[in-house]
């Protein structure tokens, strides 16, 4: 199964990448947020999953963890096959939607194409403690990172002000993928400016 690729982007063609490894293009379906972020020939690296469907394999790629991770989150849900998954990540950033979960908002779930009510109050429904929990931990990870960051500026001199003002210059950095070394770099050369 490939869970991570890594390469760069030959084509783009509607909801779809080819991605160039080594010769091979790697046809991949993405969310439309994503795929408008994206340019032809640029680097890319996107998290995979493999999904098998009658003599077919699909991979659908994330340029995020976090993002493939309520890919998967999504389709536990009865009604919510990988299309309809993809198009809901397509149409909402990750921190609209889990609110509109978390709220119970079902307006706003509805707004989504393909997506009726009685979907929208299953994904309600059956997520609104899943989201709450993975969101959670996600935030914990984050916040990790964020007092490890705090703590290399304090040990190399700058006041617990000044790391924090620095951090929060950076907050926008701190993610899942990136390590905290690179985090800590970014800090120090932002303390430069």
């Amino acid at each position: 199964m490939i869970g991570k690729l890594k390469g760069s982007i030959d084509q783009i063609i509607g909801n779809r990448l080819i991605i160039d490894i080594n010769g091979i293009g790697y046809e991949v379906f993405c969310p439309e947020r994503s795929i408008r972020l994206l340019e032809e020939k640029e680097s890319i690296i996107v998290y995979v999953d493999t999904i098998f469907r009658d003599e077919t394999i699909n991979l659908y790629g994330f340029l995020s963890i976090e993002e493939r991770q309520i890919f998967r989150t999504l389709q536990t849900v009865q009604g919510v096959g990988s299309k309809l998954a993809m198009t809901i990540l397509g149409f909402y950033k990750i921190k609209e939607l889990e609110s509109f979960i978390g709220y119970a908002d079902e307006k706003s779930i509805c707004a989504i194409p393909g997506v009726g009510s009685k979907v929208a109050k299953r994904i309600i429904g059956e997520l609104k403690d899943k989201f709450s929990k993975q969101m959670d931990s996600f935030n914990e990870i984050l916040s990790a990172k964020r007092n490890n960051i705090i703590s290399a500026l304090t040990n190399l001199g700058y006041s617990r002000t000044e790391a924090l003002n620095i951090t929060d210059q950076i907050k926008d950095n701190i993610n899942e993928e990136t390590e905290i070394e690179e985090l800590i770099k970014l800090a120090l050369k932002r303390s430069n400016i």
